[in-house]
């Protein structure tokens, strides 16, 4: 009876292992980019009026998408409000402005980890500088340098590279 149940098992393992794990994925984020506002330099205890992570939200993305409206629409679909983004330029998010955390503070984002060096209305998929699968960050600062960035530093040069599987083309050296 034994030798049965285990062959029984066995033979289950196996069919299962024939179906493909994708199946069996709860999040398929095919055509959407994941927005992430959040605030992890000023404490509501020195006085802004939330900290944290305030959005996470995947967004559909069409021919028409922009990075700024992604982050509008991810926003809005959090029932948050934010000032500026008509203007390519957001000043404000749940009131938490620009200058409430010093001379210095405002609104950052990143793509793909990457400090953007135009606004997010010039990111766009028409462009191709929007893709499915890509990460916007909009982040509070109050220095630029808490976030890692700096405006004193305009050394762009790769500092070193890292892969663990692959061959990397071109050459690098």
């Amino acid at each position: 009876m034994k030798k049965r149940i285990v062959s029984l098992l066995l033979t289950l393992v196996m069919v299962l292992s024939l179906v493909p794990m994708s199946v069996f994925a709860a999040d398929n984020h095919d055509g959407q980019v994941h927005v992430i506002v959040e605030n992890t330099t000023y404490p509501e205890a020195e006085g802004a009026p939330w900290e944290g992570t305030l959005v996470e939200e995947w967004i559909d993305l069409n021919e028409d998408s922009t990075m700024m409206g992604c982050v509008v629409e991810a926003l809005e679909k959090n029932g948050c409000e934010q000032t500026g983004a008509e203007n390519n330029y957001i000043s404000s998010i749940e009131g938490l402005g620009e200058f409430d955390g010093g001379s210095m503070s405002g609104w950052m984002g990143t793509l793909n980890d990457w400090f953007t060096n135009f606004g997010f209305g010039e990111f766009t998929v028409a462009k191709g500088t929007l893709c499915a699968g890509d990460e916007i960050r909009i982040m509070y600062t109050r220095t630029v340098e808490d976030l890692g960035g700096s405006w004193n530093n305009s050394d762009t040069r790769l500092k070193a590279l890292t892969f663990s599987t692959g061959k990397l083309a071109p050459k690098f050296s």
